[in-house]
């Protein structure tokens, strides 16, 4: 049983590894692109950042551990290329410690939430929001993602299949020692993780 839930554990690893979507790393590519003309500076800084986080994607992440620290470094280049690609209008906040002990947790965890916030979050026809923070309670790490459901984006199974995944992943890494609360009102979507975590 064991093994048969160490095999889950990996091929839930490498969905979603590969759910950070080829499209995402194709587009940030032409943002890119359009970018070495108007502000250089800020291109080469993106190249850096996309360069990062395939680097994670395709070595650190494999180890089915990874460090706190390096999951932030992910999550902020994430969000900061992704607002290459999105209006000014639609407000997006960050908010992760800037201390923190440097405690290792599962890799890509947080990143079926982040995803689906900027899937289901983003309008530029109607006000909307999205927000991000992390945090380091004790022995526990407390992921908050809050995003105004775009109704023109929503289908029947706006979860989608990712965070069914990551659901089932919790279960199979933390048993019932993690919280996860998700609230859809039909206008908001909260999500609110707590996990606890290993020194590093």
């Amino acid at each position: 049983r064991r093994e048969i839930e160490k095999d889950l554990l990996r091929s839930e690893l490498t969905m979603l590894q590969n759910q950070v979507s080829p499209h995402f790393f194709m587009n940030t590519l032409n943002n890119i692109h359009a970018l070495i003309d108007i502000n250089s500076k800020t291109a080469q800084l993106s190249i850096v950042k996309l360069s990062k986080m395939m680097r994670y994607l395709l070595y650190e992440s494999d180890q089915g551990t990874t460090t706190l620290s390096k999951e932030i470094e992910f999550v902020n280049s994430f969000v900061d290329l992704m607002k290459l690609r999105i209006d000014e209008m639609v407000e997006i906040k960050l908010s992760v410690p800037e201390k923190y002990d440097n405690v290792s947790l599962p890799p890509l965890l947080l990143m079926p939430f982040i995803e689906n916030a900027f899937k289901h979050g983003v309008s530029y026809q109607e006000e909307s929001y999205i927000n991000i923070s992390l945090e380091q309670v004790g022995r526990f790490i407390i992921f908050r993602c809050n995003n105004r459901l775009i109704q023109s984006k929503v289908s029947k199974d706006s979860g989608g299949i990712g965070l069914t995944n990551v659901k089932k992943r919790l279960d199979l890494l933390f048993g019932n020692t993690y919280s996860l609360i998700i609230d859809d009102s039909g206008t908001d979507f909260q999500v609110k993780l707590i996990i606890p975590v290993n020194e590093n």
